[in-house]
């Protein structure tokens, strides 16, 4: 009987040591904590970080719900997760917000257990991520799985799935006395084989929502930003639009969020991760999440935009699924945001900020069905942030430095100058997505206009109308006088955002136009002189030339008969 009552007391301990582990990963994602739950799991306590094995890391419980440091003199750490089980899945994508100073940076790493083989995949990477760094994703692959750009897959045509995960995080710097910091990893998972759909965890779920909603989320066209990458920048753009909305003191350009979030060797900036990983640096916990439409209804009723990642045509007769009203006309991968939702006549749809659109004001607000819109988005993945920054997070985001230019006077070029030194630029600073320290640089000019929004949308710096600028072979910034003096600009604002760095934020004044010279007065004409009477030919005496004159005409004459004289005689031959 006292070795029963034992045994039963260790059973009683060992399941409830069993359920407080799981309580860990299932408290209500409303207050940003740890979950497992259906298709979503995050890591972020300091209870789940030290669940797993650390290796040169620390653990701060003072940073978000807690986070993953360098331990003192490291310059590199690995954290490894416990084997994991979850629903059965074909694709996971992971997600995480780092802070990663110069230098430093975060790498994730999964591997899968794939049921139908019995055996583990080996580690598969997304790749290096950082605000300073040459980031790219990693295209890691073997006989099992891979991950392609953004999304580990499952191989195989038999219906291959994994019921277990494990997960790797390495923090990095190149300078021991520097540490990034690794506040969360996220994952979230699909199958879509026939009767294995996963249920999308709602951290919400049941909650009463109103009849009718409609943010003041900023809208952003991407379609008017640097030519050079504009058309491409669907992603990035969608985040500055739910950063802006979270925190209008940011007030962000889309050029700033993308070329911190571009993926060097995906070439590219649509890596759902990484621009994740960018709101991650302002502090902000995020991640990606496949979704549905009731997912996104709930997270617009608690005052949260939300982005997603659809397909779609403008056109009956196009190659995608048709969305009335679509702000692109034809796209085989597009980022909008959702910023409303409303029932008319019995149809539903959303409102969206489509940055397709060929300016702010037609790509605030735009109507969807709620049906096209859910074929549109046959891939259900979608970015979800926080209303509020992370407690003492955010800290190491790119800066904003305060700066003037100062002209040269020569050819349209200004020196950057902070703090009275000039910053010389990269003279290959338009590469910007083929190599770091290069970027992008504009003017606001005091005659800029400001886009006119519908309400309730206020406008932000980034609706304003902007000058694209180049730099020049000594360094400096160009500014086309000729564009200044059509506005009839006098002062501006420049923006120079550096791919690897800070954004300098330069006050600028035009010289003035040169004033036309005055047309010299003509001086009065001098009374000309007369001429002085040619003196009288002595009697009989004729002028040279012409006594010469006829004797040469006659001469060339002479000439002239003869020659053809001779032709003529040739040619009767």
């Amino acid at each position: 009987m006292k070795h029963l009552k034992k045994a039963l007391c260790l059973l009683l301990c060992a399941a409830l040591c069993a359920a407080l582990s799981v309580c860990v990963f299932a408290q209500d994602a409303s207050t940003w904590g740890d979950v497992r739950q259906d298709n979503f799991i995050r890591i972020t306590s300091a209870d789940a970080w030290n669940q797993g094995t650390l290796e040169n890391l620390e653990v701060a419980a003072d940073v978000g719900d807690g986070a993953l440091r360098l331990a003192a003199g490291q310059t590199e750490g690995v954290w490894t997760s416990p084997e994991l089980d979850v629903p059965a899945f074909e694709y996971l994508v992971a997600s995480w917000g780092a802070d990663t100073p110069d230098g430093t940076w975060v790498e994730i790493k999964a591997r899968a257990y794939v049921d139908m083989y019995d055996q583990w995949s080996g580690w598969l990477s997304w790749g290096k991520w950082g605000t300073s760094v040459k980031r790219g994703s990693a295209d890691t692959s073997e006989t099992l799985a891979e991950v392609d750009t953004d999304t580990l897959i499952i191989l195989g045509s038999k219906g291959e799935t994994s019921s277990r995960i494990q997960l790797m995080a390495v923090l990095h710097s190149d300078d021991a006395a520097v540490t990034p910091t690794l506040r969360q990893v996220c994952t979230t998972s699909k199958n879509t084989l026939e009767g294995q759909a996963i249920p999308t965890y709602h951290p919400n779920a049941g909650m009463e929502l109103p009849e009718k909603v409609l943010l003041d989320t900023p809208c952003y066209s991407q379609m008017i930003r640097d030519s050079a990458i504009g058309s491409v920048i669907c992603s990035p753009t969608s985040m500055t639009m739910l950063l802006n909305d979270r925190n209008s003191a940011l007030d962000l350009l889309p050029e700033e969020v993308a070329l911190r979030e571009f993926d060097f060797n995906y070439q590219g900036f649509g890596n759902w991760p990484f621009t994740v990983a960018a709101a991650g640096a302002y502090g902000y916990s995020a991640y990606c999440h496949y979704a549905d439409l009731d997912f996104v209804r709930e997270e617009l009723a608690c005052g949260r935009s939300v982005a997603m990642s659809v397909r779609y045509s403008s056109r009956t007769t196009g190659n995608n699924p048709y969305l009335e009203n679509g702000a692109a006309g034809d796209t085989s991968g597009h980022l909008i945001v959702i910023v409303g939702y409303e029932t008319i006549d019995g149809v539903d749809y959303f409102y969206s900020n489509d940055s397709a659109a060929t300016g702010d004001a037609s790509c605030a607000h735009r109507r969807y069905r709620a049906d096209q819109l859910e074929t549109a988005w046959s891939g259900r993945l979608a970015y979800v942030v926080s209303a509020e920054p992370e407690q003492n997070a955010g800290q190491d985001a790119p800066a904003r430095i305060p700066a003037t230019l100062e002209y040269t006077g020569d050819k349209d070029a200004y020196r950057l100058m902070v703090d009275g030194q000039e910053v010389v630029l990269n003279k290959s600073f338009g590469a910007k997505t083929s190599r770091l320290d290069a970027g992008t640089v504009l003017v606001i000019t005091d005659k800029s206009e400001t886009a006119q929004l519908p309400d309730p949308v206020e406008p932000t710096t980034a609706n304003q109308s902007m000058i694209y600028c180049s730099v020049n072979g000594d360094g400096q910034i160009y500014i086309n006088s000729a564009k200044i003096e059509s506005l009839g600009a006098q002062t501006g604002t420049c923006y120079i955002i550096v791919n690897n760095g800070p954004t300098y934020v330069a006050s600028v004044e035009f010289p003035a136009p040169a004033a036309p010279a005055e047309p010299e007065t003509p001086a009065e004409p001098e009374t000309p002189a007369e001429p002085e009477t040619p003196a009288e030919p002595q009697q009989n005496e004729e002028a040279p030339r012409s006594a010469a004159t006829p004797l040469i005409i006659v001469a060339v004459c002479a000439v002239v008969l003869a020659v053809l004289a001779v032709v003529l005689k040739k040619k009767h031959k």
